[in-house]
């Protein structure tokens, strides 16, 4: 397929090169053109402006957050100029407003609109092992699976409004950091009365706990993983988004307050740019642990 793609950062970057590597071809565009750069030489042509990856039959946008997407996708009406034949496929995380913002100004322009945002680190985007979800119109799924299939180990079709693609999304996310969150506190409890880690770990992971965000984050919480790839001050956005989605949804969600000032706490201390995972870190420390 001929595809534009909108948004090189990290997760954007191994994402469009999946997609090159599967045979697609790509016009991308990157705000800092340099990202752009590397592309070039495998094949792929580089957008100066983003209306030039509207060149496409679907458009991917991998958009950092709701700022960049505003100043992208909305502010630049670039959404009302966008071709009826052409779907934009949103593949970023965004806010439940945001969502129905984009929605609504794709219907108002008569053009083609999916949601379609992705579980999984810059690691499983290069291999194709993402985990999407996807809601809109089914023809425009559909015409999209390909893509899907190039970038994911599965998709899951959630509904028939974009938004409903975004909500889970946010929801998921947010079990994720109250995961995050009680392992910390149970690592620290039972460390600070003489447990060792590995063996706590591997006990709740051997029982009840055997999912694999149980043993994921357990272990990187013990191994302090030296590079992160989704740093803790991302962990807090999404746990804003989810506070918001709340707020919008008149959700009560008192336990995302506490995980936020947790968040928050963790920045303020120096771990905003180390793994999400080192809110455990955090934790241990605030409990007098080394």
């Amino acid at each position: 397929m001929n595809l534009g793609f909108i948004g090189l950062g990290q997760m954007g970057r191994e994402m469009a090169g999946r997609l090159l590597d599967a045979g697609h071809g790509l016009i991308v565009y990157n705000r800092s053109a340099g990202a752009a750069e590397p592309f070039r030489s495998r094949g792929a042509r580089i957008a100066s402006q983003p209306e030039a990856a509207l060149d496409a039959q679907v458009v991917i946008t991998m958009l950092a957050d709701d700022a960049a997407v505003d100043a992208v996708w909305v502010a630049s009406g670039l959404a009302e100029r966008m071709p009826s034949t052409v779907i934009h496929l949103n593949m970023a995380t965004v806010s439940l407003a945001m969502g129905k913002r984009l929605a609504a100004l794709h219907r108002k322009s008569g053009s083609r609109y999916l949601s379609a945002p992705v579980f999984g680190r810059p690691y499983a985007a290069a291999k194709g092992q993402l985990d999407i979800v996807v809601a809109g119109e089914e023809g425009a799924i559909e015409h999209c699976k390909p893509i899907l299939a190039a970038l994911g180990r599965q998709h899951f079709v959630v509904g028939s409004e974009p938004h409903h693609a975004n909500i889970v999304k946010i929801a998921r996310n947010y079990l994720l950091a109250t995961i995050i969150e009680s392992l910390g506190e149970a690592f620290a409890l039972t460390r600070k009365s003489g447990v060792d880690a590995e063996t706590f770990l591997n006990t709740i992971t051997s029982t009840a706990m055997n999912a694999p965000a149980y043993k994921n984050y357990g272990r990187m919480i013990i191994e302090k993983t030296p590079q992160p790839t989704f740093p803790l001050k991302l962990g807090l956005k999404d746990v804003e988004l989810a506070l918001e989605a709340g707020s919008d949804t008149r959700v009560p969600m008192p336990m995302a307050g506490v995980i936020r000032e947790q968040h928050l706490a963790a920045i303020a201390q120096g771990y905003g740019d180390h793994d999400w995972a080192a809110l455990g870190e955090y934790i241990a420390a605030s409990a007098g642990l080394k």
